[in-house]
């Protein structure tokens, strides 16, 4: 265990130096300055040309690698372009705010999708079992930005109707004005995580539906209902046991997401996060952030897979490395 573990660091390590170069290359090489007078007047191209030049963005993407992974490996990201601060700080700012949000929406969509895809698996061809399929492809194919609106005009246009103007689910951002409470953080939750929570539910009770529908036609499952075991202690202590593998992939796989954010929604619902510092910054051609969003999501994907991998061996004892 100890010599594959060491071995999958290793291969991390340099996945995530390839990757640093494809990202910074990529940055580089898109079209148009990050500096731009536009429409102020009180800005001078004169200067402009001096700012870049002082960045060293006016070098070769590779003659400006060096300096950034000699940062990199020092722990520095850098500092923002429009900020004004370290990348570092930005991160810390907004990282609790995507946690927040979407490891709540994880939990939901984890908490009704696996008894969901059980539920149907056990009862597969019924009519709870089209009806969890029909569902389940509905949500699949809305798109999050559709979604998202329509549940902005549901929660805060029609509830609000409804109830003569007494109450409406707020629109934007975490907290009403000075109010740092806890209740009015979950009030502002709701409608994003309703919106991460139907996508995922859709997806996760999908794969837990076709996963325990291959365990429970294997040979022990019919050896332990030939022992009399009851349908429970097979489906849930049997069968669910070598089910879940495919679900700690998933989740393995969407952690990451928990730091990067999710842009589109977060944008629609203005949920002050990774999604939404990522996409200013992607408008904004705030290069430092954008590379620090980008190698902090590549550093959590290698490091949850590599979790991913060893929960498999605990989950089931059949797996050694």
């Amino acid at each position: 265990m100890t010599s594959y573990i060491a071995r999958r660091l290793l291969i991390g390590v340099f996945l995530l130096l390839f990757m640093s170069v494809i990202f910074f290359a990529l940055t580089r090489l898109t079209p148009g300055p990050p500096f731009t007078v536009g429409e102020n007047p009180r800005a001078h191209q004169e200067l402009i040309d001096k700012r870049i030049h002082a960045l060293g963005l006016d070098k070769p993407w590779y003659e400006q690698y060096p300096a950034y992974l000699n940062a990199l490996l020092h722990g520095s990201l850098g500092d923002s372009y429009q900020y004004k601060k370290p990348v570092s700080t930005l991160l810390v700012e907004r990282v609790p705010n995507s946690v927040i949000l979407l490891g709540t929406s994880l939990l939901v969509s984890l908490g009704i999708a696996i008894p969901l895809g059980i539920f149907a698996a056990t009862r597969q061809y019924s009519k709870v079992d089209m009806a969890t399929s029909v569902v389940s492809y509905v949500g699949i194919s809305v798109p999050s930005f559709v979604l998202g609106i329509f549940l902005l005009i549901f929660g805060a246009v029609y509830i609000r109707k409804w109830t003569g103007g007494a109450f409406a689910f707020p629109l934007f951002g975490m907290h009403r004005g000075d109010d740092q409470s806890f209740l009015d953080l979950v009030v502002h939750m709701v409608l994003p995580v309703t919106s991460l929570a139907i996508l995922s539910i859709a997806g996760f009770s999908r794969f837990m539906r076709s996963s325990m529908l291959e365990v429970l036609h294997q040979d022990y499952i019919r050896t332990a209902r030939a022992k009399g075991l009851s349908g429970r202690v097979v489906n849930y202590k049997h069968a669910l046991r070598n089910a879940i593998l495919p679900i700690i992939t998933l989740v393995a796989l969407q952690i990451p997401q928990l730091v990067s954010g999710a842009i589109i929604t977060e944008g629609i619902f203005s949920w002050p996060g990774m999604g939404l510092l990522a996409f200013q910054a992607t408008v904004d051609r705030d290069y430092p952030v954008i590379l620090g969003v980008v190698m902090l999501v590549a550093v959590l994907t290698v490091f949850f897979n590599l979790l991913a991998d060893l929960s498999y061996a605990v989950v089931d004892p059949r797996i050694r490395y």
